[in-house]
């Protein structure tokens, strides 16, 4: 019985070692042949109702949570994004956590915009969300160098718009 018991603490510490980072710059990343689920349009939930206004959030990152929810996870900001953007992957890179993002900035009186961009490739590869706080109404901005060179398209709840130029990022 003794030899039984001795091997439990190796048994646990081979088991602690399986989970661990050990100090990976790349564990966080998804491996290549994984795809994410989608991202479902928000439902309310009934007697909840956001009461910190959407200007609040303005100076804050996008992930940055204000009065405990972040800017995407907001159901109205969520909605303007899925109904602006029919791409269910551009949906995705725009919500995702993964991406460099920089504070939420003003656009005119009534509108803010969230600019994100993917690692490593920013001036390449990036997309600006301006939402009217009035209307609650979103248009995305999405560039891509390779296939749009110094182009980038602009979703407004049909088929994208082809525009000269990046997207906005202030």
């Amino acid at each position: 019985m003794r030899g039984v018991v001795s091997l439990v603490p190796l048994a646990l510490l081979a088991l602690a070692a399986c989970g661990g980072k050990g100090g990976d710059a790349d564990s966080e990343v998804a491996p290549g042949n994984f795809t994410p689920p989608g991202t479902a349009r928000p439902t309310p939930i009934a007697g909840v109702a956001q009461e910190t206004p959407l200007k609040a959030y303005i100076g804050h990152y996008p992930g940055d949570a204000v009065d405990g929810v972040s800017f995407f996870d907001r159901t109205e900001v969520a909605s303007a994004l899925h109904d602006a953007v029919g791409d269910q992957k551009l949906v995705q890179r725009i919500m995702s956590r993964g991406a460099v993002t920089v504070p939420i900035f003003a656009m005119g009186a009534t509108g803010l915009a969230a600019h994100g961009c993917t690692p490593h490739d920013c001036a390449d590869n990036n997309w600006t969300m301006q939402m009217d706080m009035k209307t609650g109404k979103a248009q995305v901005c999405y560039h891509d160098r390779e296939t749009m060179g110094e182009r980038s398209q602009w979703y407004m709840g049909g088929a994208p718009v082809t525009r000269p130029g990046e997207c906005p990022q202030e």
